[in-house]
């Protein structure tokens, strides 16, 4: 390895330039891994499976919109709940089951480098805008911001207030969930289950359209009691910031923007707490630590 000690004139590299570094760095290791055929036929295969997605998510784009419309429209802006818990739960599940296949970067291979507590957050705080799941939610998100400004003009302000918290809550959780698997992926029995669960869960959603069918009038009541038990939680704290906005009560919406900012705060924290470990030389391996043995000593 190189010598990565500063001189004393280069001691005062800013954060900002410790990442602009980084960043060329591994642009520069993509243009040249791209010289390989197959790297490149990998990156086709890639833009083709990036262009079914956007059409996935331009469609569900026009559903977010066209519901996030409708809830206001109808006077029923604390419905928007709903969809903010439906991106809540894509934005957190849809990563752990993409875990569980291919190869995922690793960020102590950052460590390589010189660089500080606050760029390694930070560069891993970034890398949570890049998923897919980041992307479409945040698609998703622009898509019911700009329904119920349609519906209802004076809501653009606060729909834009609680979706920048409601973004950093669910990256920062993200990452956070992330870092923690990371550490049950090093184990082979823990990737199968995962691979279990997901073929498990691609087999259950072909009853969902029956259950709901059957089931959907006498389940009616439950939503309603389980709104209740949801509302200290994020997806349901978004909602009631809209809906205290829409009618007008700005204190119950900076009540529930201050709950989100609470989450964000808290989260953030872990996520620090989680990524100094990694910082300080957290070792993750498969093997079984090695057993130290005694040996005794004979006795004079």
């Amino acid at each position: 390895m190189a010598d990565v000690t500063l001189s004393p004139a280069r001691q005062s590299v800013t954060v900002a330039e410790q990442i602009r570094l980084v960043g060329g760095l591994r642009w520069q290791l993509l243009r040249n891994n791209l010289r390989k055929k197959n790297n490149r036929l990998d990156l086709l295969g890639m833009i083709v499976a990036g262009i079914f997605a956007a059409a996935l998510v331009v469609g569900l784009s026009f559903a977010f919109y066209s519901g996030a419309e409708l809830f206001v429209r109808d006077h029923r802006a604390g419905w928007l709940a709903l969809l903010f818990w439906g991106i809540f739960v894509w934005w957190q599940i849809f990563p752990l089951f993409a875990a569980g296949f291919g190869s995922n970067f690793e960020f102590q291979a950052l460590l390589r480098f010189p660089l500080s507590k606050t760029a390694f957050y930070l560069i891993a705080l970034a890398y949570g805008f890049t998923g897919f799941s980041s992307l479409a939610a945040i698609c998703w998100l622009a898509a019911m911001t700009l329904g119920a400004s349609a519906a209802q003009p004076g809501l653009l302000l606060p729909m834009v207030l609680v979706s920048v918290p409601f973004v950093l809550l669910n990256v920062t959780l993200e990452r956070l969930v992330g870092s923690w698997l990371e550490r049950l992926l090093a184990r082979r029995r823990s990737r199968e289950v995962i691979f279990s669960l997901f073929i498990l869960s691609m087999i259950s959603l072909q009853f969902i359209a029956p259950l709901v069918s059957r089931y959907g009038e006498f389940a009616r009541p439950w939503l309603s009691v389980l709104r209740l038990y949801l509302a200290p939680f994020p997806g349901s704290l978004a909602g009631q910031a809209i809906a205290s906005a829409a009618s007008g009560s700005l204190g119950g919406a900076f009540t529930a923007l201050a709950g989100l900012a609470v989450y964000v705060v808290i989260l953030s924290a872990m996520l620090w707490q989680r990524l100094r470990a990694q910082y300080r030389g957290e070792a993750l391996s498969e093997s079984s630590l090695p057993i130290r043995r005694t040996v005794a000593r004979p006795r004079v």
